[in-house]
């Protein structure tokens, strides 16, 4: 948790650096964080875009001033989310071994999927609603996917990641997506007890990611040497 807390940090730093300058910047900001609040709140489908003005607390008409419509501000705010949240995820680079690395990635993508609230909902809803944002989705995906191949094939001794890597390194990843927007995202009663327990639920789910791609279970000199 000290590692997340301080990778979190080194964004905010680095994002106090590009705050909005101008009044139209810091204008366009306040309608982007009031459609995330929106969101959270409503989900894609029932936010209105006369509500968003209302929240950021700015004239009706100035929506149009940055966004066309709708499905503009949500795809900006979309790729902004997506930006960040793998900036977070790959933040810490000081992992000693394989397992540690692994888990230290899994902490911080439970932490953002635990503290999303009901932006886990309305994110499927984008998707599902938004061929340009399905296509962002899934290049946002991609990038994971090509990190932990990577990390398959430098620590198989490979070097250079194969068909083999790349494909396990898919379905590990969508296997994160799928246990965590069932536990955060749609309540599954069967995950209740993981959903309160984040750092029990990044363990176990880095335990299962480290058999699957290295075919071994974690040694206990890995399991004990991770923060």
């Amino acid at each position: 948790m000290e590692r997340t807390i301080e990778a979190q940090q080194q964004i905010a730093d680095r994002q106090s650096l590009t705050k909005p300058q101008t009044k139209g910047e810091r204008t366009r900001a306040r309608l982007l964080e009031a459609a995330k609040v929106l969101l959270e709140r409503y989900g894609y489908h029932d936010l209105k875009v006369t509500d968003v003005p209302k929240e950021a607390g700015v004239a009706a008409g100035v929506f149009y001033t940055y966004f066309k419509n709708k499905e503009e501000l949500v795809l900006q705010l979309f790729d902004d989310v997506l930006a960040r949240n793998i900036e977070l995820i790959f933040t810490d680079e000081r992992a000693s071994n394989p397992f540690e690395a692994v888990l230290s990635a899994n902490r911080r993508y439970v932490e953002l999927f635990a503290t999303g609230k009901g932006l886990n909902r309305a994110v499927g809803q984008i998707v599902d609603s938004l061929p340009e944002a399905r296509t962002s989705w899934q290049r946002a995906n991609w990038r994971v996917a090509e990190w932990i191949a990577k990390g398959i094939a430098r620590h198989s001794g490979k070097g250079v990641p194969d068909e083999t890597d790349e494909f396990a390194a898919l379905a590990l990843q969508a296997m994160l997506d799928s246990i965590l927007m069932q536990t955060y995202a749609y309540r599954d009663p069967a995950l209740a007890k993981m959903a309160k327990e984040p750092e029990r639920l990044a363990y176990e789910l880095s335990v299962l990611w480290y058999r699957a791609a290295y075919g071994r279970e974690p040694s206990n000199t890995e399991k004990e040497n991770v923060n």
